[in-house]
């Protein structure tokens, strides 16, 4: 196993490298012969889930309506403009229309008299909102913060989608080595189950003795099994992630992070997630959309001013027609308008508004606590790796130390076989020790470096 300096490192850049060694020769599986499959790094797999993400997808989408209510609520500052065309064609029936001389008018007969006529006829209008009670300024600034808000939810979508990836590609990459170790506890439990058999043949050792071994052995065989088949659901967890449920199986590669500095003070981080963390920008700008609908919400209660205007032309053939039969018409003006008494509707609209601005400042409030909760563990998490990093350095040299010990005694028959079978447990519980405080440190960093707001797009690349 390769061992490291930790002096010459920090304690980050220890355990990033460290975990690179423990994993250089790890394959995908046991007797999985090497380059017969792909092999995705860290980077190829997030670009997967990235391109197939879902929540992301869903996230470009609310993006896309914000843009748009933006250019709507842009647009109300806008005149209006409206025109119309109309073609009809008529037909009249005068029934019992009488017909007189034109020079006695004595009446000569009476018929029912049909007439056809078209009439056409077109129309422009205009309208203008002066002072509408501060309404297009209230819309307008809920609908930029309402963009703002979802582009930030888009951001840290996109880390949730990173630091998913990631973390199930570590998994993979502990149990991977978990079964490596698994695999060294078995093949140590076998050359001793064989110097036990001779040791039995030769008189030096009980029945008993061969028995015990021979139960370790299976017991590591058992640990195995569970092993592999943790590293089989790993993989599907990575898949999973990557939006790729069946997806064929691939290497992954064990050079997984770069080093990094050590990690900040608490109350550095504390700061550096108030201020950087997408998730709090966004629920910030969630308050500040729903101030501008406590605008729009009291624009009622001010006086309206609206110009207004409008051009028509018609023709019409009829011959009953009040005035000639073709004729335009130009209009304009101004209105002014006050909703004196609305049935309470604008009050408790402006009120129900100042509620939900509420909301939006309590849910600030709570998310950038739970912010601070998320940083305090991550950071207790990491800093407990570490420890449990160099601890278990130091149990795997004591119990490497005492299973030579116990060999030894019992070659010489000072020794039993339970102290050996002790002694290998003790060895291969310390080995998977080491492998989880390295994973979890690694993870950690990962998962701090989100909570505090730091981009993690640089493992993407």
């Amino acid at each position: 196993m390769v061992r490291l300096q930790e002096a010459s490192i920090g304690p980050v850049v220890f355990a990033l490298a460290a975990f690179t060694a423990l994993f250089a020769s790890a394959g995908v599986a046991a007797g999985q012969p090497a380059g017969s499959v792909p092999v995705y790094d860290l980077s190829q797999c997030i670009g997967i889930a990235l391109d197939g993400s879902r929540s992301l997808a869903i996230a470009g989408e609310n993006t896309y309506v914000a843009r748009h209510g933006v250019r709507q609520a842009w647009g109300a500052f806008l005149p209006d403009l409206s025109s119309s065309y109309t073609w009809q064609r008529s037909e009249r029936t005068d029934f019992g229309y009488e017909i007189r001389d034109p020079s006695t008018g004595a009446l000569l007969s009476t018929i029912d008299l049909d007439t056809q006529y078209k009439d056409k006829r077109l129309s422009l209008n205009s309208s203008f909102t002066v002072f509408g009670g501060f309404r297009k300024f209230g819309g307008l600034k809920s609908a930029r913060n309402e963009q703002r808000a979802a582009a930030a939810d888009y951001a840290y979508s996109r880390q949730l989608v990173i630091q998913t990836v990631s973390v199930a590609y570590i998994n993979l990459l502990r149990n991977q080595r978990l079964l490596e170790v698994a695999q060294e506890a078995r093949d140590l439990a076998g050359r001793e189950l064989e110097k036990t058999e001779t040791y039995h043949r030769i008189g030096s050792a009980a029945r008993s003795d061969v028995l015990q071994a021979k139960v370790r052995l299976e017991q590591t065989r058992l640990d195995e099994i569970r092993a592999r088949n943790a590293v089989a659901q790993s993989f599907a967890d990575l898949a999973h992630a990557m939006n790729r449920p069946l997806l064929d199986r691939f290497e992954v590669d064990p050079s997984l992070l770069d080093a990094e500095s050590d990690v900040e003070q608490l109350d550095v981080l504390f700061a550096e997630a108030l201020q950087k963390r997408p998730d709090l920008q966004s629920s910030a700008f969630t308050l500040a959309a729903r101030e501008g609908d406590v605008m729009t919400a009291g624009s009622q209660l001010w006086p309206q001013l609206n110009l207004f205007g409008s051009y028509s032309r018609s023709e019409n053939e009829s011959e009953f027609r009040f005035g000639a039969q073709e004729s335009d018409a130009v209009s304009w003006g101004y209105q002014v308008s006050w909703n004196i008494f609305d049935r309470l509707q604008t009050l408790s609209g402006r009120s129900q508004a100042k509620a939900r601005q509420r909301i939006a400042e309590y849910n600030l409030d709570q998310a950038r606590l739970d912010a601070q909760l998320e940083v305090r563990q991550l950071y207790n998490s990491l800093i407990e790796a570490r420890e449990r990093i160099s601890l278990t350095r130091e149990t795997i040299a004591n119990a490497q130390e005492q299973l030579r010990l116990a060999q030894e005694r019992f070659r010489v028959g000072a020794g039993t076989m339970l102290d050996q079978i002790t002694a290998q447990v003790n060895l291969s519980q310390a080995q998977s020790d080491e492998v989880q405080a390295i994973s979890d440190s690694v993870i950690a960093s990962l998962q701090l470096e989100r909570a505090v707001g730091r981009p993690l797009d640089r493992l993407a690349r």
